[in-house]
């Protein structure tokens, strides 16, 4: 019989990043993962996070299409204004977390 080890797993990320006033001082943002998919390859949603850190508490999603293509949704201000069409620019929040989750990109 084959035991499976389950790979240990995290729940917080803490980054720095540019922070929200306007000399953008480097502020620490932490990441709290509030949905992990079990299945990752379904279409849908793949993984959920709370970010804290800035004016205001965030939540990111990341979604599979049909086609198997990632996209990026982030509830902040900068996200919202550059719409959800516009799946070419990242804010700050899923950038940080992009370049921590290269797998998920």
């Amino acid at each position: 019989m084959t035991t499976l080890t389950p790979k240990p797993s995290f729940a917080l990320i803490t980054l720095l990043l540019p922070g929200p006033d306007r000399k953008r001082k480097p502020s620490p943002y932490h990441y709290r993962i509030t949905y992990r998919n079990p299945d990752p390859s379904e279409p849908g949603c793949v993984m959920t996070w709370d970010v804290l850190g800035g004016r205001e508490p965030y939540q990111i999603a990341l979604e599979r299409t049909d086609a198997g293509n990632t996209v990026w949704h982030c509830t902040c201000a900068d996200a919202v204004f550059h719409g959800e069409n516009d799946h070419a620019h990242h804010c700050k929040h899923v950038s940080g977390l992009r370049d921590t989750l290269p797998r998920a990109a």
